[in-house]
């Protein structure tokens, strides 16, 4: 882990230098969601329990003008070779996210396990699936990746200081997930995919399953804004985290997958918090969704003035 610390300055340098700029200040909402894994609809979609949840919160940003920064593992593309199941599944969701786009208030950024989405030759494949099928085939799948592009990294300019934030993934300092991930998608999608359904078993190599090694990607990324001296945010490791600002620089999204809940970051007003939205039961019984500030709000100048 050290060793990729030790890389960090080179990094996100690169990072920065690729990714998309999106300018924003005290007026913009902006969105953060990540982990997402939107599935097949079977018994190994991470989704397919969260999904009510995660449409509800996708209908309110959207409604209350937010942009919409998806950070990495929207589609699980290590399990399913074929993304027709999940365009199937999800067309409700595609159709929310390009209402997003046609806004000019979505961006896109590729992780892992949707980290094909980086080759041109992606889009040229779904669409190749789209024109056999034809009608049959449910179009906003490929109405949405046929008009955006995928990054690796957001550079988010805070326009008062003129000072920025790194929103990437955060696999970039998981060897056996970045460097290897051929690999690894050969086991979750051949190996682990099977004994999680007989089993239970849950892959070693995922952060998101072996909470040791979430962790410790967490600390490397702790260190890496730290050692750079960078406000950075990123998911990957299924660990929301909001620290105050004198405490680190380094802030994480959570994921959509956790049981009845699922967790945000947001940036308005000059200010960003920790979101969780997750069913609750009221007085009568109901159930409902329920969005609630689990840290922060802060103001994003506070994070910035020490870089």
């Amino acid at each position: 882990m050290d060793i990729k610390c030790r890389k960090s300055k080179e990094l996100l340098s690169r990072l920065e230098k690729e990714g998309c700029v999106i300018d924003f200040d005290d007026t913009s909402k902006l969105v953060f969601i990540s982990d997402v894994h939107r599935g097949n609809g079977g018994y190994e979609d991470s989704l397919r329990l969260n999904e009510n949840i995660y449409k509800a919160a996708l209908r309110y940003y959207y409604n209350n003008g937010y942009t919409l920064i998806e950070i990495g593992d929207g589609d699980e593309l290590w399990k399913n070779k074929n993304i027709l199941n999940i365009a199937y599944n999800y067309k409700d969701v595609f159709k929310m996210l390009n209402k997003f786009n046609h806004k000019k208030r979505l961006y896109l950024l590729y992780g892992n396990h949707d980290i094909i989405k980086s080759n041109p030759e992606f889009i040229l494949k779904q669409k190749k699936v789209y024109n056999n099928i034809g009608d049959n085939f449910p179009s906003q799948m490929i109405d949405l990746y046929s008009k955006v592009k995928f990054y690796e990294c957001a550079v988010l300019n805070y326009l008062p200081l003129n000072k920025n934030i790194l929103a990437f993934h955060g696999h970039q300092v998981d060897t056996i997930n970045c460097e290897f991930w051929k690999v690894s998608r050969f086991l979750v999608r051949y190996v682990w995919r099977f004994l999680e359904g007989v089993g239970g078993m849950k892959a070693p190599t995922s952060p998101a399953t072996n909470y040791d090694k979430g962790d410790k990607i967490d600390k490397v990324l702790e260190k890496l804004a730290k050692k750079e001296n960078r406000m950075i945010i990123c998911g990957h490791t299924h660990n929301d985290k909001l620290p105050k600002p004198s405490e680190g620089l380094y802030c994480n999204d959570g994921c959509c997958v956790f049981p009845s809940a699922i967790t945000t970051i947001e940036i308005t007003n000059g200010k960003i918090c920790l979101v969780k939205w997750k069913i609750e039961v009221d007085d009568q019984n109901s159930l409902y969704i329920k969005k609630s500030i689990t840290a922060g709000p802060e103001k994003i100048g506070d994070y910035l003035e020490y870089n």
